[in-house]
């Protein structure tokens, strides 16, 4: 066995220990000095590309500064990929520390209420965080609003901060000045890590998630080194490190070795497909890219918006989809392009044709089918009735089945 647990490569996993952060964890202690120093709870958005230690950091310090202050810091996380209107929030702050039942339908002035009435403690200091607050329209990005809640609602022994997390640095830009002036108010960007930064971090997980003498010596500085090169993400690194582990495994190796990670570098563009399907895109947007990619495979040519448009109106019902507009199909492919899945060839013909688009997929159409066929037994009898095989042994590259990665059914 290779692994102890797989555990440190989990989006949720926080190290008990932080490496690779003494600037940012030097900033924080700057803006939370001034609570210390007799001033409200201090607010937060902190903001940096994915996997450059957000979350971490910001929980990591939260701990430090509960036994600063020796007082409960009491921390309610919302998820604003699930939470998406300032009153799915409210309702999901009710129902984490109310004692009462306050379902969806109870109206939002009664639930600031109730959920500032809990509170009024004075040995607690409350930190509501908004995680993926990038997940909200830029005129709806519900900073001021909590804050205002807090204001007006909030007693005298009431303190609650909060601090939002966000992936795209445009959000700044959103928020109104009058939040971004407040006094309580501050803003942390994070950047991305360079390859000794990644090596703290790899080595830090590494240590928890590895058996002894599981890795060979290189196999942490290479892989620093080619993501420092390309994101600069912790999670990348994270990730290519577990995949490495993975293709040892599978080859019944006691040993990460380079060879296991360059074997697993060449297949992270089909780890990031899988993921981008399945996280990223709408169903409609799922149904048409795995039309493309049929299309693609079986006449090995791309296929023109009107035939795309055609297929999609046949098989939408069986996916439990809307018919929709061919403009409206065209809007779709449009995401697709600016998420990387699909590219589009413009033709002119002259006037006696005109012009019309064709399309295809940017990576081989069975990478494209292993995130769609853990989707749904919908596009398995898709697939079949389409003549492609679902068979995992069908699919090229089998040393690395990314379906099967992304389970825990292997380790």
């Amino acid at each position: 066995m290779i692994f102890k647990t797989r555990q440190p490569f989990r989006d949720e996993y926080t190290p008990d220990e932080i490496v690779a952060h003494d600037e940012t964890i030097s900033e924080l202690v700057n803006i939370f000095q001034e609570y210390i120093d007799g001033f409200q709870a201090p607010s937060l958005l902190i903001y940096g590309d994915y996997g450059t230690g957000k979350r971490t950091v910001v929980q990591h310090f939260l701990s430090i500064f509960e036994n600063e202050i020796d007082r409960d810091i009491e921390i309610l996380t919302v998820n604003c990929n699930k939470d998406t209107s300032l009153y799915q929030i409210f309702v999901e702050l009710a129902s984490r520390i109310c004692e009462e039942d306050y379902p969806s339908g109870t109206h939002q002035d009664k639930l600031e209420k109730v959920i500032l009435r809990r509170m009024d403690d004075p040995s607690t200091v409350w930190y509501i965080i908004l995680e993926n607050l990038e997940k909200f329209n830029e005129c709806e990005i519900p900073f001021e609003e909590i804050q205002q809640s807090i204001s007006t609602y909030g007693a005298n022994r009431t303190e609650c901060g909060v601090i939002g997390i966000s992936n795209e640095s445009a959000l700044v830009e959103s928020i109104s000045m009058d939040v971004l002036q407040r006094p309580d108010m501050n803003i942390l960007e994070t950047t991305p890590y360079d390859a000794p930064q990644l090596q703290e971090i790899l080595k830090l997980h590494a240590d928890e998630a590895f058996r002894e003498n599981a890795l060979a010596d290189a196999v942490i500085p290479k892989c620093a080194a080619i993501i420092s090169q390309e994101t600069g993400s912790a999670r990348d690194a994270l990730q290519l490190l577990e995949l490495a582990g993975y293709v040892a495994y599978r080859n019944d190796e006691s040993r990460v070795t380079l060879a296991h990670l360059d074997t697993a570098t060449k297949s992270r563009d089909a780890l990031n497909t899988y993921y981008t399907f399945k996280q990223d895109l709408t169903p409609k947007e799922q149904l048409i890219c795995v039309i493309i990619a049929v299309h693609n495979k079986m006449d090995e040519k791309p296929i023109s918006t009107d035939e795309l448009y055609d297929k999609y109106d046949r098989e939408c019902q069986s996916f439990n989809l809307d018919n929709i507009s061919k403009r409206r199909v065209q809007q779709l492919i449009a995401n697709l392009r600016e998420k990387g899945v699909v590219r589009t060839q413009e033709h002119n013909i002259g006037r006696a044709g005109g012009t019309w688009s064709s399309h295809e997929v940017t990576i081989p159409p069975h990478e494209i089918f292993q995130p769609a066929v853990a989707t749904t037994g919908r596009f398995v009898r898709y697939l079949r009735n389409n003549n492609i095989s679902v068979d995992p042994l069908a699919i090229p590259n089998p040393e690395v089945n990314i379906q099967t990665f992304v389970s825990d059914s292997w380790s």
